[in-house]
């Protein structure tokens, strides 16, 4: 099979004794834990003053589903000080490694990607949030010759990777071929910079080239002296480019043994002055070796070798040059090479958290996971945070990346815990802050005691989850007061809350992104035209581009009881709907709410509506679990009915 990456690094850690769970202390084999229905408590205890947050939690111990009992909780007390920002986190630093070895995304010719490309795993990319895909994949860059002639139809080529950052809304990275000329480099930043315009501006020249599995490995002088003649011949063709040079992490060159922190320094003083970023790899376990427990070390032992890096280089360079460059971990996961069942695993999940929010706090400027589609070299395993099967079913780590772009904050700010096993990072976003824990206690959950410094924080707070049973799940809105708070957080589970300012102005938010849609009918099911994509979920999709569109009504009496429902998972509090009508509308209709689906309350009846935007506010907010717009009628024949979307929500909306 030829579409292989591989990252041959050895292990970080080959003298780290492999921990059994029975080795920590204080943590007992088995025990009890009792929680809400949802598998989460909080309580609320005296809270200072706080303004606007976000509270991430990550917990690395055992899942319990609802009903099951775990070990007695330990208190741990975290502090978050939102008043002491410590530098921003790069939005880049949410970024994936995409391969054109891949064909599973644009499976035939170039000319034909929108006929032939899979809209499932395209869709599933933009909706994880990630910010930057790099390519073509791995060490595989070394030997991708971009415009070959004889390149696989299949592969997925420059237009088309650029085509999938755009509709995404990912920032391209490409790593040039080393060992090919730099007039061949310098080809493919004039096809895409000047020909196409696609304004790539992040290149790298070559892939893990201090490794000695590296195609063209030599000596840091030989590799700087031909970066620099890469250097030379890009940004001939466009000055504005960025160009990132390979170093290594102390420890992470095989290939140098002992003295792999030479590579670095050797390097940066060879090609001094024409490297803008800094680029290298974090695959911490060696395959046949993998442990949950020194996988969840390896972060702490990435914040040390990263900061190393920055102290060799800005000994090397000096503090004013290092402060420019930016810092890539541009590729890591657990596991060096063949992935096993670990990569498939809850724990890689919460490891890639804690890796992430290691990365924020250290200031990793940008990073890449590796990787999209990645189950070769099979071992029960795959590194993609998609399955590589066709169904591009999502893995435990996919969800962590909508957790934290979406849900972070820009400004990094300090954040402490008084125990060993959690970990805490924060951030901030003006009046809202984020704050990520992560519990590496193998058996029982933590009573977290959260200290929110330096900020007022509104009633209530948000809550998302990832467990086994619950990936990304919204929960019911927190009560938080005015105080401390208590989180007693379920075992191997990764938490979010966010928390804005008591004195915060909050647009009103729209519900029904949160719902579930179901209607009586839908277009093609009798439609005279070529298929299309108007199931009812096109109505809540927050896309005015989209709709829902019902069956054809053949004459005027014809169907008109068509409906359009949405469900939620919990009661919710409606105060305000507003429709957002299609070519054709209904001038007559209901809108309803229900808590079972079964007894429905009408709410508001329209008759001789004008269609367009139809707004309704509610001045006694209804409780239900449904809601839906009935007995549509005053169709014209022939036609259907056409929702373009639907927006409820808890607040009046202004």
């Amino acid at each position: 099979m030829k579409k292989t990456s591989i990252h041959y690094s050895e292990s970080l850690f080959p003298n780290v004794p492999h921990l059994r769970a029975s080795d920590r202390s204080g943590i007992p084999k088995s025990g009890t834990f009792a929680g809400n229905p949802e598998g989460i408590k909080f309580s609320k205890f005296w809270i200072p003053a706080f303004a606007g947050m976000t509270l991430l939690f990550i917990f690395h111990s055992v899942v319990f589903s609802r009903g099951e009992h775990s070990a007695r909780s330990d208190n741990v007390a975290v502090t978050v000080d939102a008043a002491r920002v410590i530098h921003t986190v790069n939005p880049w630093l949410y970024g994936i490694n995409t391969a054109r070895w891949d064909e599973s995304l644009f499976p035939g010719p170039a000319d034909e990607m929108l006929l032939t490309c899979d809209r499932d795993a395209i869709q599933k990319i933009k909706a994880s949030g990630v910010t930057l895909l790099k390519y073509p994949g791995g060490n595989d860059a070394d030997h991708y010759i971009w415009n070959a002639p004889s390149n696989n139809s299949g592969d997925m080529n420059t237009d088309e990777y650029i085509a999938l950052c755009r509709e995404v809304g990912a920032e391209p990275f490409i790593t040039i071929n080393f060992n090919e000329p730099p007039s061949l480099a310098a080809e493919w930043v004039r096809y895409c910079n000047n020909v196409r315009g696609y304004d790539v501006k992040l290149w790298e020249v070559g892939d893990e080239q201090w490794g000695t599995w590296a195609k063209g490995h030599s000596t840091p002088e030989a590799y700087a002296e031909k970066f620099v003649s890469f250097v030379k011949a890009m940004k001939g063709v466009d000055s504005t480019i960025k160009v990132a040079i390979n170093v290594a992490l102390t420890g992470n060159s095989p290939s140098l043994g002992s003295r792999s922190e030479g590579w670095t320094p050797r390097v940066l003083r060879a090609a001094d002055g024409y490297y803008d970023l800094l680029t290298f790899t974090y695959f911490p376990l060696s395959w046949g070796k993998e442990n949950d427990d020194t996988l969840f070390a390896s972060t702490g032992w990435y914040r040390k070798l990263f900061l190393e890096l920055k102290e060799t280089v800005e000994r090397t360079l000096g503090k004013e040059k290092s402060d420019k460059l930016l810092f890539i971990n541009v590729g890591y996961n657990s596991v060096n090479h063949s992935p096993g069942p670990q990569t498939v695993s809850l724990a890689n999940a919460l490891w890639t958290a804690d890796m992430v929010g290691t990365m924020a706090e250290v200031k990793t400027d940008i990073s890449c996971f590796w990787a999209l589609h990645n189950e070769y070299p099979p071992r029960g395993g795959d590194f993609g945070y998609l399955s590589s099967d066709g169904k591009n079913t999502p893995r435990y780590d996919y969800y962590v990346f909508p957790m934290f772009a979406k849900h972070f904050g820009s400004e990094i700010v300090s954040a402490a815990s008084d125990n060993a096993d959690v970990s805490v990072y924060a951030a901030r976003d003006g009046k809202r802050i984020s704050v990520a824990l992560i519990n590496k206690s193998v058996h029982k959950p933590h009573h977290v005691q959260i200290a929110l410094r330096d900020f007022v924080p509104a009633e209530n707070a948000q809550a998302w989850i990832l467990d086994r049973q619950r990936k990304n799940e919204q929960l019911p809105d927190i009560f938080l007061g005015s105080g401390y708070f208590t989180v007693d957080a379920p075992s191997y589970s990764f938490l979010m809350l966010s928390v804005i300012s008591r004195d915060s102005v909050v647009p009103p938010l729209n519900i029904a992104l949160t719902a579930t849609a179901s209607a009586s009918s839908y277009s093609p099911e009798n439609a005279l035209w070529g298929p299309g994509d108007f199931e009812p979920a096109k109505a809540i999709d927050g896309i005015m581009d989209t709709r829902w569109r019902s069956g054809i009504l053949m004459k005027p009496d014809e169907n008109q009881n068509e409906w359009l429902q949405l469900m939620w998972k919990q009661p919710q509090r409606i105060a305000g709907v507003k429709i957002f009508w299609g070519e054709n509308y209904a001038s007559d209709y209901r809108v309803e709410v229900s808590t079972d689906g079964k007894k429905w309350k009408t709410i508001r009846t329209v008759s001789n509506g004008n269609g367009g935007v139809e707004s309704f506010e509610f001045q006694n907010a209804a409780s239900a679990r449904y809601l839906r717009v009935s007995n549509m009628s005053g169709g014209k024949k022939g036609s259907s009915y056409t929702m373009k979307e639907i927006e409820v929500y808890q607040g009046v909306n202004q």
